[in-house]
């Protein structure tokens, strides 16, 4: 029987070892097929990933050819513009009327020309009939203000020097009488969308009525009230989309913190989506013509998906800061001035008040803040350290014992009121400030101010590079008497430009941001998807 035993047990042994044998085989061919099989599945997307950033490479190569080709044509009707408002500008009013510069035997070349005729006058002054017509900003933007210089530099960048009547070459339609369109040739259509994207917020949120991110209703209102606009979408320039983005978040903030922009980007889409839907006009231009107010440092970037949706589109914001990324754009956003809605202020009444301007300079605001040093780019703590002791000027944060009516006083007392940068370059300082009549002393090297293109801020501010902000007060005692005075009256001839006036009127920050909106308008509507413009009205000539 021992035999027998020890051979069963051998043959069971045998047995289990071809058993593993197996197993092991199958195991090791199974999982070659598997890997195969996900190499054979990595390999198909890895095709269509490949055709995918191809087709998209293709798409954005089409949108650049199509940018270029726009860019040359324009550059080709600006300048024949050009020649041609050239031309007859320079031409003899009497000789308008019939399109032809004909030049007597007395008229030498224009616009600095010899003495004409009998006139002695010498030869370095224009003639009369001769001088030179150059296309101005819009008269409601800049009204007074024409020809100021402070130390030989115009208040007014060159091409807007005048601003005694609007452009008389219009090249875009349809026109309108700019005497009874706010002194502006163009339309702007408001969308009606549901009220909760803006009144039923606005009757919600009283705080953000008068919080510096209040432009989004300002504008909203105003445009409804103004004559720029149009019930008829068709005679439209400008399509404003009504939202009131920053007070929605704001409400989110409060009800659920951890989802704000979740939720806050779900509602923008069902706004973009509706306005798409329910109208034809985006989608012709992809939004070049469509307007969108982000009053908020953050800009557009509240709305998480907005490349994806509207970054074609024009954005009216108070942050400037280029170093952001695709946030701003110069060629068709506009920078815009915060709200400040202290009626004291806007009204005119503090710069009024009597009194010397006793003190050097001023700054009450946070200075400490829990970002530490990041914050401000530790500006703030920096001059803090640097201005201790010195009597003449004021830096703290804010206290309980000087309330707002304290805090208007220092401004009206002081000469130059300090605004170093928060956690963004752009603030609200800087327009107190000059509706004060105190001098803005910037310490933000990326701040970027509304109206560049036509307004010369280096006549109405003091720009300190951030690097030399501990040494602010030899700068400013350096500075002389007569550049400050001359400062001051500059201020005195702008600073309704920068304040939203309630109601709104003509010079003020409504009117002059719609005059910047203007200046935005394209010869040309073009996109990969259409390619169209305007009928052109003739110029006369």
């Amino acid at each position: 029987m021992l035999p027998l035993a020890y051979g069963l047990m051998a043959r069971d042994a045998r047995g289990a070892k071809t058993l593993k044998h197996v197993n092991a085989s199958f195991v090791l061919k199974a999982s070659l097929a598997i890997n195969a099989a996900l190499a054979t599945i990595i390999a198909i997307h890895l095709h269509q990933d490949a055709a995918y950033w191809d087709t998209l490479e293709q798409t954005v190569q089409a949108e650049r050819d199509a940018r270029v080709q726009w860019e040359k044509h324009a550059a080709m009707v600006r300048t024949k513009s050009a020649q041609a408002v050239s031309a007859f500008s320079h031409a003899p009013d009497e000789h308008k009327e019939t399109g032809a510069s004909k030049q007597g035997e007395n008229h030498a070349p224009c616009p600095r020309c010899e003495p004409c005729g009998d006139d002695d006058r010498p030869a370095q002054q224009p003639c009369p009939k001769h001088t030179e017509r150059t296309p101005n900003v819009q008269a409601a933007a800049a009204d007074g203000i024409n020809g100021y210089a402070i130390a030989g530099t115009p208040l007014l960048r060159a091409g807007y020097e005048s601003s005694s009547a609007m452009p008389e070459f219009k090249t875009y339609s349809p026109v309108f009488d700019p005497s009874s369109n706010n002194g502006l040739d163009f339309k702007v259509f408001v969308y009606e969308l549901p009220d909760e994207f803006h009144v039923e917020l606005k009757r919600q949120q009283k705080r953000c009525i008068s919080d510096q991110y209040g432009t989004e209703i300002r504008i909203h209102e105003d445009l409804l009230k103004s004559p720029l606009r149009t019930l008829d979408p068709e005679e439209a320039e400008f399509f404003y989309v009504p939202w009131y983005g920053e007070c929605f978040l704001f409400r989110e903030e409060k009800r659920d913190h951890k989802n704000a922009i979740s939720t806050t980007n779900k509602w923008f889409i069902r706004a973009v989506n509706f306005v798409k839907q329910e109208y034809p006009y985006f989608n012709r231009t992809l939004g070049r013509d469509h307007v969108f107010v982000f009053p908020g440092a953050r800009g557009p970037h509240i709305f998480r998906d907005w490349k994806r949706h509207i970054r074609k589109s024009i954005f009216m914001t108070p942050e400037g800061d280029r170093s952001l990324g695709e946030q701003f754009n110069t060629w068709k956003d506009v920078i815009i001035p915060g709200l400040e809605a202290d009626v004291e202020l806007t009204s005119g009444k503090t710069r009024e008040l009597d009194g010397e301007r006793n003190q050097l300079a001023f700054f009450r605001g946070t200075i400490w803040n829990r970002g530490g040093s990041s914050y401000s780019r530790g500006i703030r703590i920096k001059m803090a350290d640097a201005l201790k002791g010195v009597t003449d000027v004021t830096f703290g944060e804010a206290e309980k014992s000087c309330d707002r009516a304290c805090y208007r006083r220092e401004m009206r007392r002081s000469v130059y009121c300090l605004c170093p940068r928060g956690w963004s370059p752009w603030t609200l300082r800087a327009y107190s400030a000059m509706m004060a009549g105190c001098i803005p002393v910037l310490l933000a090297d990326e701040i970027e101010f509304p109206y560049e293109n036509f307004l010369n801020w280096n006549a109405l501010t003091v720009k300190i590079p951030e690097a030399q902000a501990e040494d602010v007060v030899q700068i400013l005692r350096s500075i002389p008497q007569s550049v400050v005075e001359q400062k001051q009256a500059a201020i005195a001839r702008v600073w309704k430009m920068v304040t939203w006036k309630h109601p709104a009127e003509p010079g003020d920050a409504f009117h002059t941001v719609m005059a910047d909106l203007g200046l935005k308008r394209r010869l040309m509507k073009a996109s990969t998807y259409t390619f169209w413009d305007h009928d052109h009205v003739k110029r006369s000539s």
